[in-house]
């Protein structure tokens, strides 16, 4: 294949990247809005979401690839091979004429966006479960909190004592 047939198949990769994105972060908002109605210990993986991350971990392999033949087309470091050298989007842009580029450029730069948010979406869900796991085991008699920050039982008699700012009353008089 040509460098413009690469950076083709590059631009493709990255529409369907971006198509796979938006589902995902769809699916992953959905379950965030609805995590209040689930326990931590009933959530399971969602199939639809795993089937997701999955095709895009497979065009992930596929840029890869691709970034591998382009980086033997593309000039290389003095003194160095091209394994040394440092592609990206903008190098390979560089590269190529200007409507080419920019369209490529383009739809980068909306994949890296709609990435930034479902890592943001995924970070936002980890730490709601992690919020409702600990309150669910509050709640329960039997379990301690997970949580090592000090506390105070019903008769205002400090727990997990481990000298944090914030600990006020040690429940002595």
């Amino acid at each position: 294949m040509s460098f413009s047939d690469d950076t083709k198949t590059l631009e493709q990769s990255f529409s369907r990247t971006q198509e796979l994105l938006q589902k995902l972060l769809q699916g992953l908002q959905a379950r965030r809005s609805a995590w209040v109605s689930a326990r931590p210990s009933t959530l399971a993986p969602s199939p639809e979401l795993e089937q997701l991350t999955q095709e895009i971990a497979r065009e992930e392999a596929l840029r890869a690839d691709l970034l591998g033949r382009m980086r033997t087309a593309l000039p290389t470091p003095l003194g160095g091979d091209s394994a040394a050298l440092h592609i990206n989007v903008t190098r390979i842009a560089a590269a190529l004429p200007l409507p080419t580029a920019r369209s490529l450029r383009a739809v980068a730069d909306i994949v890296q966006g709609l990435a930034k948010k479902v890592r943001a979406e995924v970070t936002l869900g980890q730490r709601l479960v992690r919020f409702a796991q600990t309150a669910e085991d509050g709640v329960h008699r039997g379990k301690q909190v997970r949580s090592s920050a000090p506390g105070y039982d019903r008769a205002a008699r400090m727990v997990r004592t481990s000298k944090f700012a914030g600990a006020l009353v040690d429940g002595r008089v």
